[in-house]
């Protein structure tokens, strides 16, 4: 009985890193697909913790402002919701009287930080001669 309940324990523990995996692969081949998404959450990246609207986004990172708004929320079929900025938790609105704003979420710095720490590791090694 007792090893039973650890082992349920254990169970829960190993699917809830599963389901935290499954969401970090989901969110890494979201942004290698899209350029847009890409280079918006590393511009939210470089001004945080400052917000920014889209045309301001847009005008920095030379990007259409409607191309922005389909990397932060979707847009139709060439930009998924499930696959947006938005909808992974990268990126919070930040509301004011007439106009949005937008932000990296704590969650979208330290996946960003991860990555660029990854890639700075992937550097160090060299492969070949």
């Amino acid at each position: 009985m007792k090893g039973e309940k650890i082992a349920v324990g254990e169970r829960e523990a190993k699917a809830e890193v599963n389901a935290v995996f499954a969401m970090r692969i989901h969110v890494l081949r979201s942004l290698r697909r899209s350029r847009v998404r890409t280079e918006v959450a590393m511009y939210l990246y470089k001004i945080y913790p400052e917000e920014s609207y889209p045309a301001e986004i847009g005008r920095n990172i030379k990007i259409e402002p409607t191309n922005i708004l389909g990397g932060l929320r979707g847009m139709n079929h060439r930009f998924d919701e499930s696959n947006s900025l938005l909808g992974m938790g990268l990126v919070d609105i930040i509301g004011d009287i007439g106009a949005t704003y937008y932000r990296l979420s704590e969650h979208g710095k330290s996946l960003i930080e991860e990555l660029i720490r990854l890639e700075e590791g992937t550097k160090k090694i060299k492969i070949g001669p």
